[in-house]
């Protein structure tokens, strides 16, 4: 389970574990698989969720190109195969990585992404705070 981490920590992304031995697994966040299907915990114990969103990816259709001064977002990738460009809005500095199913990517204020979709696919998205569109701010990411 490889944790990647861009911008000194201010983006982390790393699959969920997936394991069919929930009462002894190692991490809070984790896919639990059973004979009734998957469940996904995204979630630690006491955090507190004031937005929760579901999103749809379309082939060829970005999202995103936006970042967040006080915005701190969660998104678990369900299906399809995406790229998430990332821009630190400070310094310029740019990264890629290749999200897949079961993957988890946490991006903290002043980190501009937008996901670039390959396959039609489906996440969800939560955060601490409140939507609130006065804290988005337009920001195209040049791939």
């Amino acid at each position: 389970m490889q944790v990647q981490s861009f911008f000194a920590g201010r983006v982390e992304v790393k699959p969920l574990l997936l394991t069919d031995k929930p009462a002894t697994r190692p991490e809070t966040r984790a896919r639990l698989a059973g004979p009734k299907g998957e469940m996904v915990v995204l979630a630690d114990t006491g955090q507190i969720i004031r937005h929760l969103a579901y999103l749809e990816f379309l082939t060829d259709r970005r999202r995103g190109d936006h970042y967040h001064k006080l915005r701190h977002e969660h998104f678990y990738l369900i299906s399809g195969d995406l790229s998430l460009l990332l821009e630190e809005v400070a310094t310029g500095s740019k990264a890629a990585v290749e999200l897949i199913p079961g993957d988890f990517a946490i991006i903290h204020p002043g980190v501009a992404h937008t996901f670039v979709p390959r396959s039609a696919g489906q996440a969800v998205e939560f955060a601490p705070e409140p939507f609130d569109l006065a804290d988005v701010y337009s920001h195209l990411i040049s791939s």
